[in-house]
């Protein structure tokens, strides 16, 4: 129940604060048509952005309307669509390194005390391909590697156990990082002032579930304001350096102001 409500609820709510908390990458090559499945793990099977390497940099890829593609197989790529679950590269059939960035879906919620579902790192040691993991963990795997930080992001997703290469590592393994069946999480995977408002939203459907209306009214309500005060300290996270508004209409209004006697 606390996994759909995740879902439901939590993953929304994160992505409406557009502050980044789920934002993960990928690199991925074309196929020989120019396409690209998305991230399994993307939310609403959606990207943040699109970027080609072209030598050593990479650049933004503009977004174009499917229409636009002209079939022709030639050329550097200009832009892409979206078809369905693909990223299409334009003009249709072109090729090159992409780097997709897009907001991961957080894994389900296991117990840290079976083993065979997820283990605390206790030794992480980073060689020049590979990264070598000491965990508890006793599953065959795949596996991720989830944050123990305040955020509980995944650092690796979908790796092949005893083999993660250090391209799979989204960032580096620390210890007290838990290695886990893939597409599971031994926290609750919310930043930590969420927690409590996930508590009282699952107990809330619960009781409603059951049939027990005033009382899981009291918790929803519970769940509500707890969102309400846990969003201040979300958003903005960087509170030295907020973001500002610039341009749109209030540059054209400084511009256009005039002074009436």
């Amino acid at each position: 129940m606390g996994d759909g409500e995740i879902q439901a609820v939590f993953v929304p709510l994160l992505e409406r604060l557009r502050q980044n908390f789920l934002v993960r990458e990928l690199t991925a090559s074309p196929d020989s048509r120019g396409r690209v499945a998305l991230p399994a793990r993307a939310v609403g099977a959606a990207l943040r952005s699109v970027h080609l390497q072209v030598g050593n940099g990479w650049t933004l890829l503009p977004q174009k309307a499917i229409e636009e593609n002209d079939f022709t197989s030639s050329g550097q790529p200009f832009g892409y669509y979206l078809d369905a679950g693909s990223v299409a590269l334009l003009p249709s059939g072109t090729s090159g390194t992409l780097k997709l960035r897009y907001s991961a879906r957080p894994g389900r919620m296991v117990l840290d005390t079976t083993t065979a579902s997820a283990g605390p790192i206790s030794v992480v040691t980073v060689g020049s391909t590979t990264t070598a993991i000491t965990s508890t963990y006793s599953g065959v795997g795949p596996v991720d590697v989830v944050s123990a930080g305040p955020a509980h992001q995944q650092k690796v997703i979908g790796a092949t156990l005893g083999a993660i290469t250090n391209a799979e590592c989204l960032e580096t393994p620390a210890v007290g990082d838990y290695l886990c069946d893939a597409d599971t999480s031994p926290f609750v995977p919310l930043p930590e002032e969420l927690v409590a408002a996930l508590v009282h939203r699952t107990s809330g459907v619960i009781l409603r579930a059951l049939g027990y209306d005033e009382e899981a009214g009291i918790q929803l309500s519970l769940a509500g304001e707890a969102i309400a005060n846990a969003t201040p300290m979300l958003v903005p996270r960087n509170e030295g350096n907020p973001q500002r508004f610039k341009g749109g209409l209030r540059a054209s209004l400084r511009q256009a102001r005039v002074r009436v006697r």
